[in-house]
């Protein structure tokens, strides 16, 4: 048990030092931790599974959002208008998406392991060959109102069926669709995931139907499907590590971020390929 919890603690710390560097939110560490600690429990359902997994990872990157906003708030670089705009599209997209996950068996552990593969799959295509664009002044910006509300919708899908924070979809499409540098794309991502999060959470959270989990005689202390011994560790992390994350990717070359994402997602697009096949 205190091994499990040294080891969420050091997931916790990656997830939320990557979600300040990357904008992607951090579920693309949180879910391997997460099920890696799900998989003693063979007797639930592989349904039951996906959802514990899916609640426990979204409440760890709204977390790593809401740090991403402070920070920038200190900064005086927090862009709230921007963040509302794809915020707010993204939340019923999410939230919508997330209640019909809850109240059906229709999400299974292999669905979720390919769609978790598929973003894995663009983001890194993305990284490697992506173009860089140069910024547009601000009346072209907004311009594309349309394009935002596009991308918020889509966002808040992929936080929903995935556990991620939409920045892996949310980054490529900010540099495309307005044209923003990599180093504003990740930022602008990172504070769109609270708004994107937070109805998940709060279902999650609220949720009745959510089964027991029993180790050894131990009754895991669960909010919903919140299971508070995987999540507080990882919290801990995503608390101290996220802020660290952004001053960093100030620093670091757009080069350095690419290659750090592509091949921190290709690691784990190996280990899900192993385990789907």
């Amino acid at each position: 048990m205190i091994l499990n919890f040294f080891i969420l603690i050091i997931g916790g710390c990656l997830g939320g030092f990557l979600a300040g560097l990357l904008g992607v939110g951090g579920g693309m560490i949180f879910i391997p931790f997460i099920q890696y600690m799900l998989s003693d429990f063979t007797d639930i359902p592989d349904s039951e599974i996906v959802k514990f997994t899916l609640a426990n990872s979204i409440g760890l990157v709204f977390l790593s959002g809401i740090s991403g906003i402070s920070r920038q708030i200190k900064l005086k670089i927090y862009s709230f208008k921007n963040s509302l705009y794809i915020g707010i599209p993204g939340a019923i997209a999410a939230s919508t998406m997330n209640w019909a996950i809850q109240n059906g068996n229709w999400y299974i552990k292999s669905d979720f392991q390919k769609v978790f593969l598929l973003f894995l799959i663009l983001s890194i295509l993305n990284m490697l060959f992506g173009k860089q664009n140069n910024a547009m002044d601000q009346n072209e910006i907004g311009d594309r109102f349309i394009f935002k509300i596009i991308l918020g919708l889509m966002a808040g899908t992929v936080v929903a069926l995935s556990g991620l924070g939409g920045g892996i979809i949310m980054v490529p499409l900010i540099r495309y669709l307005l044209k923003k540098p990599i180093h504003e794309a990740t930022s602008l991502s990172l504070s769109i995931v609270p708004l994107l999060s937070l109805v998940p959470v709060i279902q999650n959270m609220t949720a009745k139907n959510a089964p027991h989990l029993i180790q050894n005689g131990y009754h895991f202390p669960m909010s919903g499907y919140i299971i508070w011994p995987y999540f507080i560790p990882l919290a801990i992390g995503v608390i101290f590590f996220s802020s660290f994350g952004q001053k960093t990717a100030q620093k670091v070359p757009v080069l350095w971020l690419r290659v750090i994402f592509a091949v921190l997602s290709t690691i784990i697009l190996i280990k899900t390929l192993y385990e789907i096949f």
